[in-house]
Formats: structure tokens, sequence, C-alpha cells
């Protein structure tokens, strides 16, 4: 008899991030061969409406499970104890694949990505004060109670060992499995009309992907920037793919100031996987300034799409940039 997987995609979201694409390529690269040995189930939350996610799950041999499942928190973990209460007798295996490991699961295996939370922490869904504490009881619990732990670099294995002194033991059932570049094939029925926008830049820009979180670092690169405008050409922008929604006032007055004699920072808002393969392609470089990363998708786009990357060199960032 086949032995019974189920893979927690609840916490695919309907927009691009990183860990999303690392959940829909694990599902959609299932060896072959392993559906000979294996019956797999998706867990994904009810509602959710994503063309990359409905097509890979479109393989009948793959059953599909709804439910409403918070992605992070203590909600979560009510969910995920009356989840796991009515459905998880019928599993020899769960693989819950981000930081989330559920108190309520016993074995099991989990992708712990990253403890960036340790020194940086200001998540915006994330607000109640003890937040990173209860996070840290997450990841104590899932480094006990998991049968194997999954980290997508050496560093997050050693940060890992180093944060929590582990024993040999603990150590052990530590796998590193980097990420691949898979997440970079467009997204099936991608909108290419999206890149028409006659407001897109095409050539002459510095290109960044990401968010105003603490550790990617923006505020540096804006002021790096700014630094070094009277040695740019004048026509030379920094392109930001993401939203400015939660700029602080500080970063504000940077942009501002950047652009008070014409726009030389642009911020494009979300854009769909095509449009940013375009942006790539056009880009003078990427650059990526982050504090902190437990992998770095940002290295693979950059290397897939043959840019010049100007990269931090801390975390991760060495190991998956090849400069170790």
């Amino acid at each position: 008899m086949k032995k019974r997987i189920l893979i927690d995609a609840s916490t695919v979201t309907s927009q691009l991030d990183g860990l999303s694409h690392y959940i829909l390529n694990l599902i959609k690269y299932l060896p072959e061969e392993s559906f000979s040995r294996f019956d797999y189930s998706v867990l994904i939350n009810k509602g959710l409406q994503r063309k990359a996610i409905e097509e890979v799950l479109k393989d009948p041999r793959i059953e599909v499970i709804e439910a409403k499942i918070a992605p992070i928190g203590p909600r979560r973990d009510w969910d995920m104890f009356w989840f796991l209460r009515k459905h998880g007798k019928r599993f020899d295996l769960v693989h819950i694949t981000s930081n989330n490991f559920p108190f309520a699961l016993r074995n099991g295996v989990c992708t712990i990505h990253d403890i960036t939370f340790k020194k940086y922490f200001d998540n915006p869904r994330f607000t109640f004060k003890l937040a990173p504490f209860y996070m840290d009881k997450v990841i104590r619990n899932a480094l006990k109670r998991a049968l194997a732990i999954i980290t997508v670099s050496a560093f997050t294995k050693k940060d890992l060992v180093e944060t929590y002194q582990l024993d040999a033991a603990a150590s052990n059932k530590i796998n590193v499995i980097h990420q691949g570049w898979e997440h970079l094939v467009h997204e099936v029925n991608a909108d290419e009309a999206d890149c028409a926008d006659e407001k897109m830049i095409s050539s002459d820009y510095l290109l960044y992907v990401g968010t105003f979180r603490i550790h990617k670092n923006i505020s540096n690169l804006l002021l790096a920037f700014r630094k070094a405008m009277d040695g740019l050409p004048a026509n030379k922008k920094l392109v930001v793919i993401g939203s400015d929604k939660h700029m602080q006032p500080k970063d504000r007055e940077v942009v501002d100031d950047i652009n008070k004699n014409g726009e030389r920072v642009v911020f494009t808002g979300y854009l769909s996987q095509s449009c940013v393969e375009k942006y790539f392609q056009e880009a003078d470089a990427y650059i990526f300034p982050s504090l902190s990363e437990g992998f770095g998708l940002g290295v693979l786009e950059s290397f897939y799409y043959d840019v010049p990357l100007l990269c931090s060199n801390t975390t991760s960032l060495p190991e998956i940039a090849g400069a170790t």
C-alpha cells in the first residue's frame, strides 16, 4: 500500500512571494517516479485564486483539500489543531512548508527558511507585542517535534544550530536543500498585456525587487542612490518593483529629495511575473542590499536573466552567489 503524504500549501498567497514560489515548485516538480510509491494530498486555503496553483493541482493524482487556515500566528495553530484532528490520521507524513510548524503536529517534516525575526522584526501583518517570543516557540517546537528539518541554505542550518545550541542529534536531522530557478518560468496564462503599459521604463535603470521590511535594507539603498546620483547619468533611474505603502517618513523624504528635479526613483507596485521578467531583461544591474536572507531568490533571478548583480555579503548571500 502506498504511503500518504500531505503537503501544506496553506500559506500560498494570491500574489507573488518567495514562499509561494517555493511551495508551488515543490508540488510542480514532484518526481514522476514518486507517484508509484506515494499518494499526495495538498492543503490550500479555501477560496484561494491563483492560476499557477490551479494549474499545478490539475493533476488528477493529487488530492486537493481546502480549509480555512490562517497563514501565521496563534490563529493558525488553532486552525491546524482542528484540521489535524479531523484529517491527520489519514496521512503517514505531513510536510509543513513554512516555518510555522503546528504545535498539534507530532513528527512530520518542516522547512525552516530563516530565523530573521531574531534580529529584525517588523512584519506589518503580525502586530501583537509577544510575536517574536511566539515565533521563537514555534521554531523550538519544530526543532524538537519534526522528524526532519529542511533548510534552504547552509547558513540557515548554521544559524539554527548556533542560535538554539543544538546537539549533534538535532543538527543531523537538518538537511540543506537549496532552492532552484523554476519559479522564473512564466506563470500559466500570465497577462502579457500588463507589460504594454506606456509608463514602463525600457532602459537606463538599476533594479530592486522587494519591500520596506527592515532587513531588506531599502532605506540605505535610497541613501546610497542619492549619494551616487552626481556620478550617474542624468537619465539613470532606480526602479523598485514593489509598493511604497509601508515607507517610513524619513525614507519618503529621501525619495522626494531624489525626485525633486525629475523622477529618478520609481515604484511600480505589484507586477505579474512576465512584467518582472521584462524589467530584469532590460536592467543595467540588479541590486540586492539585504541585511539578512535565508536564501535570496534575487541572486538566482539576476543569474538567470544574465544581469550584473550588486549584492551584500552577509548571511546566506555569499553562499548562494558563489562567493564562498
